[in-house]
């Protein structure tokens, strides 16, 4: 969802994705291929965070920037690339969406959603 949040208020840069550290280990991110305004939780690879060995999926070929982020600042459990290239850190998920899109979480998750940009990112429940 924070990927598809930040991609539809154009925040992402060009090929930028989000990362997301799960527990101490799984970094969970966008997959080789997926768009950041479309993908869905199927579209997501996860790489071992500590030497970037593939779990699931295929990750894109620039996830060692992503993994030196989240290694090197120890509080960071959330990185993405922003539009102008850098890449932003933050504590989770919903810190990092109210950083770079200088919204709050409620209010960029409801922009995203009333513009459709929502439908098809989650799961499908058996």
């Amino acid at each position: 969802m924070a990927t598809r949040i930040l991609a539809h208020l154009g925040a992402l840069a060009p090929g930028g994705r989000v990362a997301s550290l799960v527990g101490s280990e799984v970094v969970y991110v966008a997959g080789r291929g997926a768009s950041p305004a479309t993908m869905t939780p199927y579209d997501v690879a996860a790489v071992r965070l500590v030497d970037g060995i593939d779990l699931a999926g295929s990750p894109p070929e620039d996830v060692a920037r992503y993994l030196e982020v989240l290694r090197a600042e120890r509080a960071a459990r959330a990185v993405a690339a922003v539009a102008d290239g850098d890449l932003v850190a933050a504590a989770d998920l919903a810190t990092l969406v109210e950083h770079v899109a200088r919204l709050p979480w409620a209010e960029a998750e409801g922009r995203a959603r009333a513009a459709g940009a929502l439908i098809g990112a989650y799961a499908a429940e058996g």
